[in-house]
């Protein structure tokens, strides 16, 4: 979920993968699009349309650039962070961890000083 391209672009972010209520936890209210909300692809795309030839309907997706409850955070981190979790996702690599701490904690020793 990164959230710096519609914070500096003018774009409704079309959003799959996490749960719609995951993405509500971090984005504005009415600023992305869930595929789930949509019966098929077929139902998305009639509405992705829609959303292009109406203006009005387009620009309620930016309302909440004008409203001062939401404010965005340095997302440098954020999409640094969103980056490096999907890269892997491009080369097709997975990683499983059964204990995060241990991972976490070893993560800087060197291969050559683990015992």
């Amino acid at each position: 979920m990164c959230r710096c391209l519609p914070v500096r672009h003018k774009v409704v972010p079309v959003v799959m993968g996490a749960r719609r209520r995951d993405y509500e936890a971090i984005a504005p209210d009415h600023s992305f699009i869930h595929v789930n909300d949509f019966a098929g692809p077929q139902q998305l795309g009639d509405y992705l349309r829609l959303l292009a030839d109406n203006d009005s309907l387009y620009s309620d997706y930016h309302r909440w650039r004008e409203l001062a409850v939401w404010s965005p955070v340095d997302v440098r981190y954020w999409c640094r962070l969103c980056a490096l979790l999907h890269w892997r996702d491009d080369v097709d690599y997975v990683s499983w961890y059964d204990d995060y701490e241990l991972w976490w904690n070893g993560a800087c020793q060197r291969a050559d000083t683990e015992t």
